[in-house]
């Protein structure tokens, strides 16, 4: 067993050790001289464990627990807030009493109260939320204590629930022109015979137009029937490709790149849901998911819960997963692509989508500097030569580096380098940037 966790313990339970050695102490000496007075003291030790026993375990008899709260979620950064009401329905006092809520989040909040007959407490609580995920909460966990310090019995109340903490998101005020105002409006158009919410036009009535294309104001004036012409609007989307390989990450939680890049398609999310861009969300993490880019006003919450849950433990590389969302994209869609690779080979992806006229771009998280990404890196490419490649197939990079201003990196893109010689290309065509023997320092940005 761990020699930490020997001692842990053993500070944990010091006065039952403690006691416990008094006692086989007493009884040693009960037996050996038969002294009325070790008996006596024997038997008095045994019944204070008796009591303190039984005190503890009354201690959590007769109580009624209530937590109030509202909402079930939150934003990291935020506080998950909540009225916890204790009532004392027993006789008994209570004392020694330990209210916590019963949760996976971090450092829970919770108080030490007392209760005499027929008392009601009520106390908020607060706990910071440090980390995006979904925890269980609004169970309430009370813990009693004996006097002597012997005994720590703990009781569990109300029913647990899921409460979902959003990630950190950063205003983009200075996003790249070309990304912060996408068309939202229906600048193209194209006719239907399907009834939609835009109407183009209104031509006269023709043998098998159903009456509900009839326009019968206009009707009424012409004197005959007309009926209206319906266009389905084209508008821009944005998608925000998320990878979520295992091997495209770098560092220990919180402080890693898989954190940074959450946070990264968050504020991209939410700045384009403000500026009525339907936005959508991929990404390839152990499930994979494909949410296209909706109009309703309930997408901006599904896509941020599933940023929520997310994890980074995907096995499809980039490269794959960019192949199969093709078919999904259109010459209107502006496509984000948000990833820590070393890999050379999803450029050579993207510079297909980008020749099939689909706007795409890259926000590269710098894996170089995070701590231990240098211990754990395989050789690679470098955020300069992926910018330098895929500038002269005219798709923007922005580096993002650890404590680095989201919305500052966001604002133009990485300059391309000098001219180099290239090396040997990696297999496939263009294949790629060349692919260099060991991880080097990442270009400064311009």
């Amino acid at each position: 067993m761990n020699t930490a966790l020997i001692k842990s313990l053993v500070r944990q339970h010091r006065r039952k050790i403690l006691f416990s050695l008094l006692i086989l102490v007493v009884l040693f000496y009960s037996l050996g001289t038969g002294f009325p007075f070790f008996y006596r003291l024997l038997f008095t030790l045994i019944v204070l464990v008796g009591i303190g026993y039984v005190w503890a375990w009354l201690n959590l008899r007769g109580l009624d627990v209530r937590l109030t709260r509202l909402g079930n979620r939150g934003r990291v950064g935020e506080f998950l807030e909540g009225q916890i009401q204790l009532i004392n329905h027993s006789r008994l006092p209570k004392s020694w009493l330990e209210v916590t809520e019963d949760t996976d989040l971090a450092n829970p909040g919770g108080r030490t109260v007392a209760l005499v007959k027929g008392q009601v407490r009520s106390f908020r609580i607060e706990t910071y939320l440090s980390r995006r995920g979904i925890y269980r909460t609004g169970r309430v966990s009370v813990t009693a204590r004996d006097p002597f310090g012997l005994f720590r019995i703990s009781r569990s109340f109300l029913n647990e629930q899921s409460y979902t903490v959003l990630p950190q998101t950063v205003p983009l005020p200075d996003l790249d022109r070309r990304f912060a105002n996408l068309p939202s409006d229906s600048a193209f158009s194209r006719r239907t015979p399907a009834i939609t919410p835009e109407s183009s036009t209104i031509r006269d009535y023709a043998h098998g137009d159903s009456l509900r294309r009839i326009h019968w104001p206009y009707t009424a004036r012409m004197n005959r029937l007309m009926v209206k012409e319906f266009d389905i609007g084209v508008s821009a989307q944005a998608w925000v490709l998320l990878d979520m390989e295992r091997r495209s990450h770098f560092g220990e939680a919180p402080d890693n790149t898989e954190e940074l890049a959450v946070t990264l398609a968050a504020s991209l999310v939410q700045h384009w849901d403000e500026t009525a861009v339907p936005v959508g969300l991929a990404a390839n993490s152990g499930e994979l998911w494909t949410l296209k880019p909706d109009r309703r006003p309930a997408q901006l919450g599904i896509l941020m819960e599933t940023l929520a849950g997310i994890r980074a433990d995907g096995n499809l590389p980039l490269e794959r997963f960019i192949y199969d969302l093709r078919p999904q994209l259109s010459g209107f869609n502006t496509l984000m692509v948000i990833t820590s690779s070393r890999r050379p080979e999803w450029t050579s992806a993207l510079v297909g989508l980008r020749r099939q006229g689909i706007n795409v771009a890259v926000c590269y998280v710098d894996p170089n500097s995070f701590p231990l990404a240098e211990a754990g890196a395989s050789p690679g490419i470098t955020g300069q030569i992926t910018a330098d490649y895929l500038t002269q197939h005219d798709i923007p990079l922005y580096m993002v580096r650890r404590g680095e201003d989201i919305n500052l990196a966001l604002s133009r893109p990485v300059a391309a380098g000098p001219p180099r010689i290239s090396g040997p290309a990696t297999a496939g065509g263009d294949g790629g940037p060349p692919n260099e023997t060991s991880p080097s320092p990442v270009g400064a940005a311009s």
